[in-house]
């Protein structure tokens, strides 16, 4: 697999910036599949007896804006997202994740902002199918943020629930 993604690597370096700019520029649709690297190390999930749940560990991001991987351009192939063979790679469609909004109160109970949340192209040259999960506004604390990871991890739960994992970790192949 090391030598696939080497030779992918080299055909966008020998494609340029102009590729990775076209990229930046395009647009993910919501019918899009999206792809997320689970840990159970990070405690991105849990399993119960017969139930697995996503925690909202699994989307956290130092600088509040999740990335994720978009399937088309991975050929819908999860284990390029994978970052550890020990860890899963869950699903969502954007769609879903554009429904998510948050509104912050203030103290009172009164909405002072409500953010609305959206999946934008963020291609790298080591990953042409990165995105972010971004809200607009930005957050003004961490409060709305937290609420908008949980609402994430419900999704992915969901739709293990009713398609399974895109890839399951080992440590759930034995069960």
């Amino acid at each position: 697999m090391a030598n696939f993604i080497d030779s992918v690597l080299s055909v966008f370096r020998y494609m340029g910036n102009s590729f990775i700019e076209t990229l930046a520029n395009d647009v993910v649709s919501d019918d899009e599949l999206l792809y997320r690297s689970v840990s159970r190390d990070l405690r991105g999930y849990s399993v119960t007896e017969s139930t697995v749940r996503i925690s909202s560990q699994a989307f956290s991001d130092r600088s509040r804006c999740p990335s994720v991987d978009r399937a088309k351009i991975r050929d819908h192939k999860p284990e390029f997202t994978l970052k550890s063979p020990n860890d899963g790679v869950v699903g969502l469609i954007a769609k879903d994740v554009r429904g998510i909004a948050e509104t912050q109160n203030d103290s009172k109970g009164q909405p002072i902002c409500v953010y609305k949340i959206d999946v934008f192209p963020r291609p790298t040259e080591e990953n042409p199918s990165h995105a972010q999960i971004e809200p607009s506004p930005e957050y003004k604390n961490s409060t709305p943020f937290k609420k908008v990871l949980e609402k994430l991890a419900c999704q992915a739960t969901i739709r293990i629930q009713n398609y399974g994992w895109e890839i399951e970790p080992p440590e759930l192949r034995t069960q």
